[in-house]
């Protein structure tokens, strides 16, 4: 059984999974599979002869059932059930992953025994061939700061298997299916650890500000609130939430 599973989503990658790929594959941590699920992408992309190429037995491409309905939520859950580690890293196939990523999660797990892990990101801006410091500082979960804003960074995430079935990805969501989770599992009171060190880079391309992934709308946000409102104040946060150490 591998140490750690990345589930990785796509549709129509060929342009950009390679890269991505290869800093997984440039882990410290070697034990670990890939788990790259197609969401019905284009019969003219190429993203599964470029996973061809690595030729890793630790790379899974799985194509998502036709009678499945569309959307990165249902991928990620449906890549999910494939995942033989007890420790599941969200990857998104875009983002450039730091060589501990790997690393740093599975020490993290086995030291505080977390439900839930995260950690710190870069941005570079490939319009702009810029770097972009992050929006703000902290150094710890911030229940009250999730709260007004998902301030976790995906692609920095990992929880245990387990809740991959108790929590699955909601449908529901086209864009902030990563918030409503992190939502369900702090209103729930399962344990965050959040990393104070930098494990991936997100790369703010032509692609992702035309479709608005970062946005959440009116609707989405009542939805969301609505798990806050259902759980008395007091009770959220005295939950598995204190300050990481």
């Amino acid at each position: 059984m591998p140490k750690i599973s990345f589930v990785m989503p796509e549709k129509n990658r060929g342009d950009r999974i390679g890269k991505t790929i290869q800093t997984i594959i440039d882990q410290t941590e070697k034990d670990f599979e890939l788990i790259i699920v197609d969401d019905h992408s284009d019969p003219s992309d190429k993203t599964e002869e470029i996973v061809k190429t690595f030729n890793d037995k630790r790379i899974r491409f799985i194509h998502m059932p036709e009678d499945l309905p569309k959307g990165i939520a249902t991928a990620r859950n449906f890549g999910n059930q494939f995942a033989e580690s007890s420790i599941i890293a969200v990857a998104d196939s875009d983002d450039l992953f730091k060589p501990k990523r790997a690393e740093l999660t599975i020490k993290a797990f086995k030291k505080t025994n977390c439900d839930v892990f995260f950690a710190k990101n870069d941005i570079y801006d490939e319009v702009k061939k810029e770097f972009i410091p992050p929006m703000e500082d902290f150094h710890s979960f911030n229940v009250s700061m999730l709260k007004k804003r998902n301030y976790i960074a995906h692609s920095s995430s990992a929880y245990k298997r387990h809740l991959a079935y108790e929590f699955p990805y909601n449908s529901f969501f086209k864009k902030a299916e990563d918030y409503d989770l992190f939502t369900r599992l702090a209103v729930a009171g399962k344990k965050f650890y959040f990393c104070d060190e930098i494990v991936y880079t997100y790369i703010i391309h032509n692609e992702n500000i035309s479709r608005g992934l970062r946005l959440v709308n009116y609707n989405d946000l009542i939805h969301l609130n609505r798990g806050w409102i259902k759980k008395d104040r007091n009770i959220v946060i005295k939950g598995a939430f204190g300050e990481n150490k």
